[in-house]
């Protein structure tokens, strides 16, 4: 069930995506979703699986049916938990601490098992319980501290419009162009926040996944598509504003136009990975100024990873990469 329309207070130049020319994001309206319309906020899990998949998402990255207790057998998991919600239903599975087994392995097998399944698996993240936190926390005033805290925008420029991040764009400066400034200094101006246009997805998408740094824990998510596991999760970034509908929301539009879909979900570092990377040098751009919009902090502190600690880069060179590491914290 979609909410009512929103227009941002934000003042950035944004040009829409099928050339209608350049508009102001004071101008842009967005439909953000409640998350009541395609999860339950007591078992994440327990509707939305009759929807039908996306236009433009990938066959592989939408779940054939709901995962159960048969699911789990069949994929051959070693010791862990099996979660479940208020119902009986199957939340997800998480791995026993210090378990002798190659999670690196098993997450490959799980994440390309997923059409199948319905269980992504992310690494190192924190627990799945069958519960909501972030609309928990309150103020002293007794206000909520989360305005919209599972509030979707449809993609990173559309973030402005989440009551917990409509000021993004201007940060409390008196400034109203300072982020058009910003993107001038690292040079992502050019690209006058027009989306990146999809990229052709390879017929077998899961089949280039890639071996993930050995995890300490692995938690497998029901879904019905990659992204959704950061909402179920409850995952956010509390110190950037970004609450789980807001990932969320970005990741959908990330993993419908180029397949990424999350592998980590920790509070100091995400990582991705990328199915179908842009090759084009203005989609190249366009990405790259998208990523750097939703993770501006991170961007000017040099926090972008071509998937290797040890390798800093700009978001240029990052969406490049079949792997993606964002520094938060």
């Amino acid at each position: 069930m979609a909410s009512a329309p929103r227009t941002t207070i934000a003042r950035c130049a944004r040009t829409e995506p099928h050339g209608a020319g350049p508009v102001t994001l004071s101008a842009v309206t967005s439909s953000l979703l409640s998350v009541e319309g395609f999860v339950a906020v007591d078992a994440p899990p327990a509707s939305g699986w009759n929807a039908e998949r996306p236009e433009g998402l990938a066959a592989q990255l939408w779940a054939h049916a709901r995962p159960d207790d048969v699911t789990l057998g069949g994929l051959g998991l070693p010791d862990g938990t099996v979660i479940r919600g208020a119902d009986g239903s199957v939340l997800g599975w998480e791995s026993a601490p210090e378990l002798e087994a190659d999670l690196s392995k098993l997450w490959l097998r799980c994440a390309q098992s997923f059409p199948s399944t319905g269980l992504w698996p992310i690494c190192d993240t924190g627990p799945l319980r069958p519960f909501r936190a972030w609309d928990l926390g309150r103020t002293d005033t007794g206000e909520p501290f989360w305005l919209d805290p599972y509030g979707l925008p449809t993609d990173a420029y559309d973030v402005v419009n989440t009551a917990d991040r409509e000021d993004y764009f201007r940060d409390g400066v008196d400034d109203p162009d300072f982020f058009l400034t910003l993107l001038q200094d690292f040079g992502l101006a050019q690209t006058g926040m027009q989306l990146a246009e999809a990229e052709r997805m390879p017929t077998n998408p899961l089949s280039g996944l890639l071996l993930p740094t050995p995890p300490q824990r692995l938690t497998l998510v029901a879904c019905r598509r990659p992204a959704d596991a950061a909402l179920l999760l409850d995952f956010g970034i509390p110190n950037d504003a970004v609450t789980p509908g807001i990932i969320t929301g970005v990741l959908r539009s990330w993993e419908t136009r180029f397949g990424v879909v999350p592998v980590t979900l920790d509070l100091a570092w995400t990582g991705f990975q990328v199915l179908a990377p842009p090759t084009e040098a203005t989609q190249i751009d366009r990405l790259a100024t998208e990523v750097f919009s939703f993770a501006s902090d991170t961007g000017i502190q040099s926090g972008f990873h071509p998937g290797h600690l040890d390798r800093q880069c700009d978001a240029r060179t990052m969406v490049q990469s079949r792997e993606w590491l964002i520094w938060w914290d």
